[in-house]
């Protein structure tokens, strides 16, 4: 039986807080971006109701494309950056998973040799 049980679920406590913030994080980033597109949303429309000629509507037509464009390359930083968080979690992961291992194999090896 192993008698140091603490040391072994150690790194499994380690990955629960792991977990909670992460995905705390990453709610919060998703939250952010969905506030951020809903106030520009309501921008555009508060914008384009204001629209009274074809001028004003290319105008509005031209700064929408750019606007479009922008939006794409942050999103594609953002998956950049989601990307590398989820890489670094890998990681922690990963090491906890070793560690605990390493744990359990000591705690196994001093209970053998009893």
């Amino acid at each position: 039986m192993i008698k140091d049980l603490n040391s072994f679920t150690q790194p499994i406590s380690k990955l629960v807080e792991l977990n909670t913030h992460h995905f705390d994080t990453l709610m919060d980033a998703q939250k952010k971006a969905a506030e951020d597109y809903k106030k520009l949303v309501q921008q555009r429309m508060q914008t384009a109701t204001k629209i009274k000629d074809p001028i004003a509507l290319a105008s509005f037509v031209t700064d929408q494309m750019a606007l479009a464009q922008s939006n794409y390359e942050k999103m594609v930083d953002n998956s950049r950056v989601m990307f590398e968080t989820m890489t670094g979690y890998n990681a922690e992961v990963i090491k906890l998973f070793q560690e605990s291992t390493v744990q359990l194999k000591k705690e196994i090896d001093k209970e053998t040799k009893k």
